[in-house]
């Protein structure tokens, strides 16, 4: 019987496995795109013709106090090509570099390293600008603005509050909550109090196996919630696997955020099986802890039928993400309900109370593995997860047990992947 070797991107590296080819149901990854000929015109060409909205040498006065949102070290935005052009504009407009301030829209992780800063920004932006990072807990660096429709407090910011203009630099790729990142998500939750983000993700609970659908009420919230902010201009952009641009767009969040999606949907969403026995999924690009590579086993459970597997695989270099994530998935009453009555109480953060409903429900139809070098195996099994750690033998193991029939989808981008039923 023929095999087939698969390589699987694992953090900087590959790890590789074999299959049997008759066992290969597809190899499911975003579609290859070139990226556009031209970054430095494309994003020119982006800010030459802004979505309703002027340009920005039109807006911008040169007494302004401007503050440039940009998203954390989770995610791949090539802030370093972009963020030059909108500088290059800001002083056309008059305003010096003591007037422009970049705020690191972390949400509610950690804060980023300077390394990571230095990465993303590259050195000389890095030195040359005023930089803070958002402090979701912090309570007196945020401004009350109001309650959403559905109930959601509006505490941001107060750097994007009293800023006299705002921009902001993102990219569009699926959520798991909000159907796709991008647009509004810089501000809420990228620059929003913990309370606001916890009530906005409570509502994700209704997103369970809804992943690409912007339609959503964690999305259609976030938006409401992120209105209140006033915004001048965001650039969004479109990458492919390699973390080239393939689209510029700049405009109004909502506007950019619209049209980017539909550039995004043809390059993450692939059509898939729904009743395979087994998912091989990496979480790159999405893989630095266990809280960013639960996107993988969402994405593998798209393709799974009741009573198959799941098999994450991630380097987690990270480890969990956070002991708070670590605790409530180890504890022993870990079921669906559980969860709910967490969130409803906000009894622990939210956002980890969400993840751990979606992974219970998950856990109750199919089985989990991981082969994650970051994290003990005991923590994995704690946390309903049955560790492996060789890749090769867990591969095997799972062939064996459901028989020669046995039919495997891989996914060597499941944190980015959006499965479709074919």
């Amino acid at each position: 019987m023929a095999n087939r070797q698969i390589s699987l991107p694992y953090g900087k590296e590959h790890v590789s496995f074999c299959l049997p080819a008759s066992s290969l149901a597809g190899i499911y990854a975003p579609r290859q795109v070139p990226g556009c000929a031209d970054p430095a015109t494309e994003i020119q060409d982006a800010l030459d013709q802004p979505l309703d909205t002027p340009r920005v040498e039109d807006i911008v006065h040169p007494s302004d106090r401007v503050v440039v949102v940009i998203d954390d070290y989770t995610r791949p935005t090539p802030v370093s090509l972009i963020l030059p052009a909108l500088v290059d504009r800001l002083q056309r407009a008059g305003a010096a570099d003591s007037q422009i301030t970049l705020l690191v829209a972390t949400g509610t992780h950690r804060p980023c390293t300077p390394d990571e800063l230095r990465r993303k920004l590259g050195e000389e932006l890095y030195l040359r600008f005023h930089l803070e990072q958002h402090d979701c807990e912090d309570v007196s660096s945020q401004v009350f603005l109001g309650v959403t429709s559905r109930g959601t407090p509006v505490w941001v910011n107060r750097l994007v509050v009293e800023a006299d203009r705002v921009f902001g630099i993102g990219h569009i790729d699926p959520s798991d909550y909000a159907g796709y990142a991008g647009g509004h998500k810089l501000i809420v939750p990228g620059v929003a109090a913990r309370e606001t983000v916890d009530t906005n993700h409570s509502l994700a609970t209704l997103s369970f196996r809804r992943q690409g659908e912007i339609e959503v009420a964690c999305r259609r919230d976030l938006e409401e919630a992120a209105g209140f902010v006033r915004t001048d201009l965001f650039i969004n952009t479109v990458l492919n696997q390699e973390g080239q641009m393939i689209r510029v767009f700049a405009g109004t969040p909502g506007s950019v955020y619209l049209t980017g999606v539909g550039i995004s949907r043809q390059v993450y969403e692939v059509s898939c099986p729904d009743d395979l026995d087994i998912a091989i999924a990496s979480a790159f690009p999405y893989d630095m802890d266990y809280y960013q590579a639960i996107r993988a086993i969402e994405c593998g459970d798209r393709a799974v039928r009741p009573g198959g597997s799941i098999l994450l695989v991630a380097p987690c270099p990270d480890g969990i993400g956070s002991d708070v994530l670590y605790r409530l998935l180890s504890e022993p009453e870990a079921a669906p309900d559980h969860f709910l009555r967490n969130i409803a109480r906000r009894d622990g953060k939210v956002t980890y109370n969400v993840l751990g409903y979606y992974l219970s429900r998950i856990r109750s139809e199919k089985h989990l593995f991981a082969f994650i070098g970051g994290i003990p195996g005991r923590d994995l099994e704690a946390m309903g997860i049955s560790p492996v750690d060789d890749l090769q033998k867990g591969v095997n193991k799972l062939l064996e047990q459901y028989g020669p029939a046995a039919r495997a989808a891989v996914f060597p981008m499941g944190s980015a992947t959006v499965p479709r039923q074919c």
